[in-house]
């Protein structure tokens, strides 16, 4: 074991990795608290935000953390000041990285940040020299967090800190225990890994989907890291990070610092714990299976956050993710980043005139549904249009239903185990599903209606459409669109409030659907807070 004799530095990230919760839109009073509390407690290091490039969704001023909006808060003097960048997100812009980096960054002696993080995957790691490097003579102190270490094999992890050392910009290179599946000794061993070829500075960030990220935190000091990643309570993606509150009492008590945790309590016990009760993050069973078996903790955050998956949904996904592999931010960007599946429009199924002269009603899983359930099985037997119900909903009978409309892999994934005891056929489209799901299709009736990925694009043909993402509404929208129905009414298509990022993602969709021209007219018959012309269930003759 190293001896302590360098001076530990410690970054609080909860605005930035706490972010994930809410959208990176904390309220100005808790931002203000949350500034002085640090300053109080002498932390080093406040990473501030991301800077995101611009994005067609909402996303909190902490996503992309402007100089504008910097200089509009009481930033203490007393702290160095981070933000993060996606390394990858440089690479993929179209302009490239340099003119990326130009609009993100000024000179630093125009802004009030002092440290940009990389933070990249070992797939993009040669490539963010281009950006450290830029970053560097713009006169930033520049950090590489590299992610997902645990999943690296010990002489790449090596091979790469040495090219970190020649490469003579990076002032911190950081690990991050992205799934949580580390223990003190893994982390030794990676410290001595990296410190054999990399000379300075080591930070470690750790995740507590194990329970173990602040006893990660400690073993990496005693064997020599001294750059150390925390949050408030822990608030950060998934089952969150190592406690800033209790990782400096320990940091504290064993000498190694002098910070003054108390300041933070306060903050901790009335802001954060009511965060905390609204959001939900922290350690829990499904996070400790995420960990020991590779899967990306977005995935259990994305379910836990949606009641409509229960336990044995969560469960089933889980286990099927262990054997497919799930390392990814998002089983859509897992598909076009290890298998370039993207999909295609022509499916074996053609759409045309299989609902002439017909209405088609499409039920979403909203609140309406359950709500008016009755009144719509009425409807529906009394005027007998074509049903497209969007995913398995439990509060609609199947004998109401004509089909089930699925298209999206995750949801596929966790209903998956449903389809064979459907009586009535699944709409979907097969080209967008990797071979290791084909299995759970067995027995059930698909009607293969094609779908393929393409940004900003809506385009329909008689056998499938092109999308900008895999909206289940807007994928049975544009097969009931080649159908020669008479009209397309919607029902449990309740929408969100107008600062939820998915109202603005529905929203945009329908702005293109209804530019194509040509297309079958749609009526909410139900209240829905989409701008879509409105009808009544209750009127007669619709």
């Amino acid at each position: 074991m190293s001896q302590i004799s360098k001076k530990i530095t410690i970054l609080d990230c909860t605005l930035r990795d706490g972010g994930y919760y809410g959208n990176w839109d904390f309220g100005r009073s808790t931002v203000k608290r949350y500034l002085a509390a640090m300053s109080m407690a002498k932390v080093d290091i406040i990473e501030i935000g991301f800077r995101f490039l611009p994005q067609e969704k909402f996303l909190g001023p902490f996503a992309y953390s402007t100089d504008e909006y910097l200089n509009s808060l009481s930033l203490p003097t007393n702290i160095a000041v981070a933000v993060m960048v996606n390394a990858r997100e440089l690479i993929n812009y179209d302009g490239g990285i340099e003119k990326a980096i130009k609009i993100l960054f000024s000179e630093k002696k125009k802004s009030p940040v002092d440290i940009v993080r990389i933070a990249t995957h070992s797939s993009d790691f040669e490539q963010c020299f281009a950006i450290a490097k830029k970053l560097q003579i713009l006169g930033y102190r520049v950090f590489l967090n590299l992610m997902q270490v645990s999943s690296l094999d010990l002489e790449d992890l090596s091979d790469m800190a040495r090219q970190i050392e020649n490469w003579d910009c990076i002032e911190v290179f950081y690990f991050a225990d992205s799934f949580g599946n580390m223990n003190p000794e893994s982390v030794a061993t990676t410290v001595v890994t990296i410190t054999t070829k990399w000379s300075g500075a080591l930070g470690v960030h750790t995740h507590d989907n194990k329970g173990q990220a602040l006893a990660n935190s400690i073993n990496a000091i005693e064997y020599g890291a001294t750059y150390i990643d925390s949050t408030l309570l822990g608030m950060g993606r998934g089952a969150g990070n190592a406690k800033t509150e209790t990782l400096l009492v320990e940091i504290v008590e064993r000498d190694l610092g002098e910070y003054y945790p108390d300041a933070l309590f306060p903050l901790i016990l009335h802001d954060f714990h009511l965060l905390q009760n609204q959001y939900n993050w922290g350690p829990n069973i499904y996070y400790y299976l995420s960990a020991v078996h590779g899967i990306h903790p977005t995935y259990i955050q994305e379910m836990l956050g949606d009641e409509r998956y229960d336990t044995e949904q969560i469960l089933s996904a889980i286990s099927f993710l262990k054997k497919t592999g799930a390392s990814f931010y998002s089983l859509e960007s897992m598909l076009r980043a290890i298998s370039g599946i993207t999909g295609d429009e022509c499916g074996d199924w053609s759409a045309k005139g299989w609902a002439k002269d017909k209405n088609i009603l499409i039920v979403g899983s909203g609140p309406s549904t359950k709500r008016y359930i009755d009144d719509l099985a009425r409807y529906i037997k009394r005027e007998k249009p074509i049903v497209l119900c969007l995913n398995i909903n439990e509060f609609v009978p199947e004998e109401l239903v004509t089909a089930y409309v699925v298209c999206h892999e995750t949801r596929i994934l966790i209903e998956s185990d449903r389809y064979s005891d459907l009586i009535k056929p699944l709409i979907m489209p097969l080209s967008r599903i990797p071979k290791e799901m084909r299995s759970l299709l067995s027995g059930a009736n698909i009607l293969d209606y094609g779908l393929r990925i393409k940004e900003k694009e809506f385009q329909i043909f008689e056998n499938g459409c092109v999308l900008d993402s895999s909206l289940a509404l807007i994928y049975a929208m544009s097969l009931a669109s080649v159908s020669c129905a008479k009209k397309i009414l919607l029902t449990g298509i309740d929408g969100y409030e107008k600062s939820d990022p998915r109202q603005q993602e529905m929203v945009t969709a329908l702005e293109r659907y209804n530019k194509l021209g040509g297309t079958i007219p749609i009526y909410a018959i139900t209240p829905t807070t989409y701008p879509i012309k409105q009808r009544s269930i209750y009127e007669p003759n619709i």
